[in-house]
């Protein structure tokens, strides 16, 4: 046989039951082509403080990720900046600073989900005083109540 109708038998069989419409045929699962990019070491926590904390110069992240070498950040904003999820830019000074952009903001509703989830359920680990919070508890500031808000939104 030849490839091409190698490639058409072997097609994944529609999927009856579940949420998923069957209509729709994927190449590959969307979600593991998200985990591909922020899955990688210490994306999440680079996009967390670029996006929440506003930590945008190269030596502030290095301080504010423990264990993150400059080599593994040099890489890590190489890759996020040729994904298009953040962008460098320089001013006067030449000073180089990292924001998100359109494509980073909407990783924020997935970052603000896995808080509320580790705030929920490993509150042990993640507050000194091992009581689960809501994120209306962690967030107090107008910009990032309106990230909570578009999680209900979307």
């Amino acid at each position: 046989m030849q490839k091409t109708q190698l490639a058409q038998k072997r097609q994944l069989p529609t999927i009856a039951k579940g949420v998923l419409r069957p209509d729709v045929h994927f190449s590959q699962c969307p979600i593991k082509a998200s985990i591909g990019v922020l899955g990688r070491k210490w994306t999440t926590l680079l996009l967390r403080d670029i996006g929440f904390r506003k930590i945008d110069r190269f030596n502030h992240l290095l301080e504010s990720i423990p264990g993150l070498t400059p080599r593994v950040l040099s890489m890590r904003l190489k890759e996020l900046e040729r994904d298009g999820i953040i962008q460098k830019t320089e001013d006067k000074e030449l000073v180089v600073r990292w924001t998100l952009t359109e494509k980073g903001e909407d990783t924020l509703p997935i970052l603000t989900r896995l808080m509320a989830f580790g705030s929920k359920w490993y509150a042990g680990e993640v507050f000194e005083d091992k009581v689960p919070r809501t994120l209306n508890e962690i967030f107090t500031k107008p910009e990032a109540q309106a990230i909570v808000q578009r999680l209900y939104e979307s």
